[in-house]
């Protein structure tokens, strides 16, 4: 009869940890797609500023004097990133195989002006920064005009940045809800040896000497849901990558690396801070009380 008791005990002492991980581990994988998708957002944005700037397009026929001054102060320019210079006779067959036709046979002389594709750096990829180094640059002598795209350029700035707070709130908000329900768990598991914290203290056990097991048992849970979730999310990542190797580039793996090394760390101090939450409720709490949950 007894046998059947403690095997009864350690059957429902191992689903009570089960659930706990498996509770724990969820909250774990939400949170660490969460991160995973902050940091591709993040990555997009660089990329997206990486290629803003403008084009600067100099009047037809310009003395190679012009231009080679030109060249040599965007090079030296703070804000540029890099830039492309496309010579005159290099637009001709740009838009020559655009229209499908030889445009060389057609006009006696050369319309096109030198063009210069410039990207900005990103701490002046917004669009007030950019419609200024414009319209300094439209002054110079030989620029016939610069353009812009600073209508594009705020609209992928607001979208990015309104996406980035987005997620940060939902993480934040995410966060609450999973210390909450793993603290919901491992207070269930808690609660199941309540008699055993009230026998222990009338015996004059100390907190930190009851304290102790549980702790060990929340953070033996945490690590073990970390493990999980992080190789889970490994896995996602792997899956994603062979379906678009552009992945590995917007999340890469030393980035991934922090994020999985997170999860698992996250894991143990959300089930340890639970434990001490959840144990430390019945080690203030009388006989009768014991009863409530």
């Amino acid at each position: 009869m007894s046998n059947r008791k403690s095997r009864s005990a350690r059957i429902s002492t191992l689903g009570s940890r089960l659930t706990s991980v498996i509770s724990v581990t969820l909250v774990l994988i939400i949170l660490g797609a969460l991160a995973i998708t902050l940091v591709a957002a993040r990555s997009l944005s660089r990329q997206v500023k990486s290629n803003m700037g403008f084009i600067l397009k100099m009047e037809a026929e310009s003395p190679a004097t012009a231009i080679d001054a030109l060249k040599r102060k965007i090079a030296a320019e703070p804000y540029v990133d890099r830039f492309v210079y496309s010579s005159p006779d290099a637009i001709l067959a740009e838009e020559s195989e655009a229209m499908g036709e030889n445009l060389a046979e057609l006009i006696d002389r050369n319309p096109y002006g030198a063009e210069f594709d410039v990207k900005v750096r990103p701490q002046w990829a917004d669009a007030d920064s950019i419609s200024a180094l414009a319209a300094r640059l439209e002054l110079m002598d030989g620029v016939e005009e610069v353009v812009t795209e600073t209508a594009v350029i705020t609209s992928v700035n607001y979208i990015l940045h309104r996406l980035s707070w987005c997620l940060l709130a939902v993480a934040a908000a995410l966060l609450v809800i999973s210390f909450v329900l793993i603290n919901n768990t491992v207070s269930l598991a808690v609660y199941s040896r309540r008699f055993i914290i009230y026998t222990m203290r009338l015996v004059g056990a100390t907190g930190a000497y009851i304290r102790a097991p549980f702790m060990r048992a929340g953070a033996w849970t945490g690590l073990v849901a970390g493990l999980i979730a992080a190789g889970l999310l490994s896995l996602l990542l792997v899956y994603l990558d062979g379906l678009d190797p552009s992945v590995a580039t917007v999340v890469p793996w030393s980035q991934a690396g922090w994020i999985l090394a997170g999860v698992m760390a996250l894991g143990v101090i959300i089930c340890l801070g639970a434990s001490a939450l959840a144990t430390n409720r019945y080690l203030r709490s009388g006989y009768d009380e014991m009863f409530m949950k």
